[in-house]
Parts: C-alpha cells; structure tokens; sequence
C-alpha cells in the first residue's frame, strides 16, 4: 500500500539492486567525510596559517622560530593597544543599550495587545536586508560635519564621527539579530505565570520584576552576548563613521592593507579572536539553558492590555521603528538628491558608478550571492540529515566543526584565506569562488542549526516507512526528506543569500583587480569622496534582496509552504 504524509512524495516499494546497496553503505561515509575536510580545509586550515603567521617567525613552524614579538609590539605600541580598549568599550556599550531596547520591544510584541505588530516585526527586521554599512552613511548625512542637523538646522561643529557614531550605528545594526532571540524567549514562557501573580494581588511592577524578567533571563544574557560578539566583530561602521577611533577590526585592516605587516595583522586577530570566542562559547552555553525556561503548555492568549501600556509600548515600538525607517529613507534619497543638502533637486547620475567596477560588482555580487544560497542550503541540509538521522561516527566532533565559524570573525578568516590560500596551486585564490567558499563557511552555523531543527519536526516513522519499503539513503532524502524540508530550504537560501549581498568584513581581503563586489565597492566610493554614489549602491542592494525576499516568498506560497518573512533569516 502507497505511503503518504502531508503532500510528500508516494512512497512506491521497489527493489533495490546490489549494486545501488553497495553504494549505499558508502554514501554516509562519504558524505560525513566530505563536510569534515570541507570545514577543516577552509575552516581550521586558514585559522592555523594566522597562528603561525602569529607565533612563529616568517610562518615557519618550528620550535627555534617561536616568538612572542608581534603580541609584544601590539602591547607596547599605545595606539595600536587603544584599539582593543575602544573594541571593549563600544561593544559592552552597544551590548547594554540593544539589550535593553530590544526587551522591551520583543516584550510589547509577546505580552501586550498594541496594534500594528506585524508591521513593527517587518521594521525590526530591515536592517538585515542592507549592507551593516548604511546606518553609518546615513548618520553621516544627518550628523556628520555637513550633516543636514548639525550643519544646517542647528548649526553646531559637534559631528559624529567617533565611538558616539559607531555605538549608534552599531545599536541600529544588532536589533534584528537580538530581536530574534528575545522574542522567542518571551513568546515561549508561559504567561499565565504573570496572570497568577496579578490574580495572587501583586503589583504590574512586582510581576516585571519578579516573573518576567527572571523567566527571560537566559534569553536576555544570549541577546546581549550575541551583539556583542556582532560589534565587537563588525568592520563597516567603523570604518565609514569611526574617524580617528580605532578599534581592532579596523586596526587589522590598516596594518595589512596600509602598512603590510600581515604578522601583526595576524597577531591582532587573535585578540580579536579571543573575546569572539568568550562571547560565542557563553552564548552557546545560555542557549542551551534557555530550553529548560521554556514551558511546553506555554499559552499564547495575551490578556487585553490597559490603555496606559498599550499607549507606551506603541510609542516605544513607534520611536524605534522611525529610527529604523529614516535610516533607510535617508540613504534611498541620498542616492537621489544632487548635492546634499545644498541642491535638493532630483537626479540618476549618482547611479552612474564612478569607480572602475560598477555595475558589473553588482552583477558579481548577485551571481555569487545566488551560487551561495543554493550550494550552501543544499550542503547544510544533507550535513544536518546526515548528522540527526544516520547517527555517522564522529558526530560530535562534526557538529563542533559546524558550530565553529559562528566563533570566528568574518574578518579573521579573510585574512586566512590570505595567508592559507595566496599560492598558484590553489586554483580558487583571486576568482569569485574563493568568495563563494568563504562565505558559505562563515555562515555555515546557522545553516547546520536550521537544518537539524527542521529535521527534528519531521516525524521518524516517514524515513522508517521509506526504509521498510526498501529505500536507501539518496532516494529518501531527494525524495522524502527534501521535499518536506523545502521551506528550511528556501529560509536557509534567503539567509545565504542575504548574508552574501551584504557582508564586507568576510570579504574586504577578498575583493582584487578582477573579483569586485558591491558592498566593498560601497566602502571605496566612500573612501574616494563618491558618498551619494555609495548611498546608490547600497539602494541597488536593498532593492535587490527585497525583490528575492518576495519572489521566494511567492514561490513558498505556490508550493504550500508556510509564509516566509523577514524573521525567517536569522
């Protein structure tokens, strides 16, 4: 009899040849052994070509050649040494603020009854769809030295250039991802926990303090580890708004860039690696505690709110989401407007890319980005089947591999890449696909994360029913096991997808004479004056995600899947 669950494929019994059974007992194998030199070729081998660089003299792996000299001169170098102190402080800075904000804004969205929730999630969600590069240009156009506030409306020689400029920027960046976490925090406790204290005679702020914010404790120590280790890690605001204030991924960029002391470079990011890593390991740690807060009768009914709370949270979320908007509206009408703020009459020619790239790094980048999303959603969901269903050996230390690149700095591994790959025989080194590479490796975590989570809602006995009726590992994955993962496939593209569009600090030691891309092409026209050119750009790369984000959407619905949103992403 036919076997069939929720639109899947029937299940047909067939007889399987010798052959193909012969086959089959290799494919886990294979394919377990694939991921793991994948993850170490282009994950661990660039990381030990920086410690080396680091540790040893001209990178040559030898005991006589082990010195301290590079640490030595970063710590007694005062400037270079500043760097880490103004990493430490805007990020602890950054941590504390988004924190805050985004709880109480998750908090309007799961425990009051305000009007206009789904448009504030859609809002909250915008900055994941632009480059990290764009808070900073529009704070610029409204703060900066000729900036449309500063200089114009109440005339002051205050600018924002500094750390003011990157904890704004990078507040305005880190609220998607931090929303992400605390959201589902607070839509997973159950509410009826507050209902009984109110109904038990304590007050709305007793209930704050001693329900609410104790059941989200372990959400809200993972948002802030989370945004910490994203501005700590961060290259593009600071680089565009930070001015003289360096911090350690802009300080790693200058001294193998400017300077080309790639054995300093190198010994700089491993202490930009290491409070990356502290930050990673915590996160992990409290994320895993979060489950046991989560209660499985959780009751999603809100109680209607009274007027005074409503009012207060549709004002916070409405403060947050103008920021958010304007942020973006500045940027789109930058692109626009001839000479900001002086002549304010409309035009295209910032669209006509003065540098050498152009349009053609925009065509780069979607190519790519698109290479990205499907060879990276494919390769993390056959890593996920292979890991939560075949059981293979080794798996702990495989999934440690997948977990591996969310620890390490986009920037870090650009410069591995360098230092690993910078030789004839890596045929990969100065094309596209080294970008390809590099940035499905560093965003593999999330993609191995989404697949296991997915797996886990599909129920075993469809496999199991697949088995008995004599299929093997390849025909039940393309025909059983993808077509019910297709919505983790497609959120999963989108996410690749995106990250790919956007990124600079992955890529910026990637890009060559003959490889641009045009988030790093944002960063040069900025650096060469061209800032309108740059807010085009950076418009183009909106305008292009956006139009993948609602063709995907579109093809999810087609295809029965469930609604995909901006929150599918993170």
């Amino acid at each position: 009899m036919p076997f069939n669950s929720s639109g899947s494929d029937v299940i047909e019994r067939y007889t399987v040849s010798p052959l193909r059974m012969e086959i089959d007992r290799f494919v886990v194998p294979a394919v377990t052994l694939f991921i793991a030199l994948l993850l170490f070729f282009f994950m661990l081998f660039p990381l030990l070509a920086i410690l080396k660089l680091s540790f040893f003299k001209g990178g040559e792996f030898a005991v006589a050649n082990f010195t301290l000299a590079n640490f030595q001169r970063y710590f007694t170098t005062a400037y270079t040494v500043r760097a880490l102190w103004h990493s430490l402080y805007v990020s602890i800075v950054t941590m504390i603020i988004v924190t805050v904000i985004i709880f109480f804004f998750a908090y309007g969205m799961t425990r009051t009854t305000i009007a206009g929730k789904g448009f504030f999630r859609n809002i909250i969600m915008m900055p994941l769809v632009a480059p990290s590069i764009v808070q900073a240009l529009a704070l610029i156009y409204l703060f900066g030295r000729n900036g449309l506030i500063t200089a114009h409306l109440i005339r002051t020689e205050w600018s924002i250039y500094g750390p003011i400029g990157i904890i704004i920027s990078e507040v305005l960046y880190c609220l998607p991802h931090a929303y992400v976490i605390l959201y589902t925090t607070l839509s997973a406790v159950d509410i009826r926990l507050d209902e009984a204290a109110e109904s038990l005679g304590a007050t709305p702020f007793k209930v704050f303090t001693r329900i609410t914010l104790p059941s989200a404790r372990y959400g809200i120590l993972s948002a802030a580890a989370l945004t910490f280790n994203l501005t700590i890690t961060d290259f593009g605001n600071p680089v565009v708004i930070g001015g003289n204030y360096n911090v350690l991924a802009t300080e790693i960029y200058a001294q193998v860039t400017n300077l080309y002391r790639f054995d300093l470079g190198a010994a700089i990011s491993i202490i930009l690696l290491v409070p990356s890593l502290m930050a990673f390991i915590f996160n992990y740690y409290i994320s895993r505690k979060t489950f046991s807060m989560i209660s499985g009768a959780a009751k999603p009914v809100i109680p209607p709110s009274r007027p005074l709370k409503k009012i207060s949270f549709t004002v916070f979320c409405s403060l947050i989401s103008f920021g958010i908007i304007l942020i973006f509206v500045i940027v789109v009408l930058g692109s626009f407007v001839k000479v900001w703020p002086y002549d304010w009459s409309l035009t295209f020619g910032h669209y006509h890319f003065p540098s050498i790239a152009g349009y053609s790094a925009l065509w780069t980048s979607v190519w790519v980005s698109l290479v990205v999303g499907i060879v990276g959603a494919f390769i993390t969901l056959v890593a996920a089947y292979v890991m939560e269903t075949r059981k293979p050996l080794f798996k702990q230390f495989i999934y440690l591999l997948s977990v591996m690149p969310a620890a390490i700095p986009g920037l870090v591994m650009g410069l591995g890449y360098i230092l690993a790959f910078n030789k004839p025989y890596y045929f990969f080194y100065g094309t596209p696909w080294i970008v390809v590479i590099n940035t499905i490796i560093c965003n593999f975590t999330l993609g191995i994360l989404s697949g296991i989570s997915n797996l886990r809602n599909i129920d075993p006995s469809i496999e199991e029913a697949s088995i008995s009726l004599g299929g093997d590992t390849l025909r039940t994955f393309f025909r059983i096991i993808f077509p019910l993962s297709r919505v983790a496939f497609f959120q999963n593209f989108l996410y690749f997808f995106m990250r790919s569009m956007t990124t600079i600090s992955a890529v910026i030691f990637l890009v060559s004479a003959t490889v641009h891309l045009a988030a790093i092409e944002i960063i040069m026209l900025d650096n060469d004056g061209w800032t309108a050119s740059a807010n085009a750009m950076c418009t183009c790369i909106i305008l292009i995600v956006l139009v993948v984000l609602g063709l995907l959407k579109i093809v999810s619905l087609k295809t029965g899947g469930r609604r995909t949103g901006l929150t599918a992403e993170v």
